[in-house]
């Protein structure tokens, strides 16, 4: 059966090593985590100024070698409580859950692309499918932020899936995923509803709210992210972001799933 929603359970590579046994309270002070990028502007208004932002990454969909997932396997993540667990253990071994694992991988927690991304997720992937499917697969999510912003950001998207941060952004560059300017040319049927004035004014709106220093942990403003499907301890399908709003649409997941084949 997948994970159950509720529970904790639920670029170029880097190959830099890290201490994977170092304590949050310690990797918190690293200087690659107080680089987030937190300073822009609110005053954008129209389409015209992004239009010089418009130029997809150039980055494969080609999954991550043997070499470099057995890398991002020794890579560390971290709940809300700001406990870790190594990232292979969503999908080796006794804590992974299901037969396949879908893991996605967010921008900053502000990130209003990202949050549209995930309400339209839950609102398709229903409680009633997810446990359903033909295939049991655990969904989690990852994003780039502090994990002190995990609860902030359930409740804005209100996803039912377990949330991760990795801080260090060392496991989206060791899975291949870049950053850019870019916010793409076309706007995802995932935001539809949504434009870019408005999904940026959100953002600065939620970090308004925010009190204290929490409000610059978001998470570099520039990452983006992908998703990646496990079966058999393998990556067995992925894609990348090529922009901002550049996730596989839920049609695409919806399809990789076998959720309309059953």
């Amino acid at each position: 059966m997948p994970v159950s929603p509720t529970s904790s359970h639920l670029s170029q590579p880097s190959r830099s090593s890290t201490n994977v046994s170092e304590p949050l309270s310690e990797l918190t002070t690293h200087s690659s985590i107080e680089s987030y990028e937190h300073s822009a502007t609110a005053s954008i208004d129209t389409d015209d100024w992004f239009a010089q932002f418009r130029e997809d990454l150039d980055i494969p969909d080609e999954p991550p070698t043997l070499e470099e997932l057995e890398y991002a396997s020794t890579l560390h993540v971290y709940d809300a409580q700001g406990n870790s667990r190594p990232f292979s253990s969503f999908y080796k071994g006794l804590d992974a859950i299901g037969d396949r694992q879908l893991i996605l991988f967010v921008r900053h927690f502000y990130c209003g692309a990202c949050q549209s991304y995930l309400k339209a997720l839950s609102e398709s992937i229903t409680m009633q499918t997810y446990y359903t499917m033909r295939v049991p697969t655990s969904i989690i999510v990852i994003g780039c932020g502090s994990p002190a912003l995990i609860p902030h950001y359930k409740t804005v998207t209100e996803c039912p899936f377990p949330i991760f941060a990795d801080p260090t952004r060392k496991l989206f560059k060791a899975l291949g995923m870049g950053w850019t300017v870019n916010i793409g040319t076309r706007r995802p049927e995932y935001m539809k509803e949504v434009s870019p004035p408005a999904w940026l004014a959100e953002q600065f709106r939620q970090m308004g709210k925010t009190k204290g220093h929490k409000k610059f942990k978001g998470g570099n403003w520039l990452q983006i992210g992908g998703e990646f499907l496990f079966e058999d301890e393998k990556i067995t399908w992925c894609h990348r972001m090529k922009n901002y709003r550049g996730h596989a649409e839920i049609e695409t997941l919806r399809r990789i799933l076998e959720i309309d084949y059953q």
